[in-house]
């Protein structure tokens, strides 16, 4: 049997030959939509930006269940820290939802990110809150039914 390095030396050799185009498409993609700049602040202290390289990492190696939930909560804590910012200490429990609706109301996003935000948000409770097996809006469903 291989030593446990020998797997691994293995295992990453072949995930950087079949996945390393994709991985470069990806992040293409990411670096096309995000503005320019040698030096980001993010709004909510380090735990945010954490977030944010996470959820970039995350789909730029494909783990896309993982990239939509540490993308909502990057958003939550976002949008979160902006308020608290402004002063609006009655949002520090809010929802991700409640966050949204009020950043609809003060003009930040609009309706259609808004509707786009929060089908993401269903997508990441199939995926963060237990659902039996099979019911029609877990990930397993929608894979068997669409292919």
């Amino acid at each position: 049997m291989a030593n446990l390095r020998e797997i691994a030396e293995h295992w990453l050799k072949s995930e950087d030959t079949v996945c390393r185009q994709g991985r470069l498409q990806r992040l293409e993609w990411v670096a096309a939509r995000l503005p320019p700049g040698d030096y980001w602040t993010f709004p909510g202290a380090p735990m945010t930006k954490f977030l944010f390289e996470e959820t970039r990492y995350c789909f730029a190696y494909g783990q896309f269940l993982a990239a939509i939930v540490l993308g909502l909560s990057y958003i939550e804590h976002t949008v979160a820290a902006m308020f608290y910012a402004m002063g609006r200490d009655d949002l520090q429990k809010s929802s991700v939802t409640e966050l949204l609706r009020e950043a609809v109301r003060d003009g930040w996003i609009e309706r259609t990110e808004f509707k786009a935000l929060e089908r993401a948000r269903k997508l990441r409770n199939t995926v963060t809150h237990f659902r039996r097996p099979l019911r029609k809006d877990t990930v397993e469903s929608r894979a068997v039914v669409k292919n």
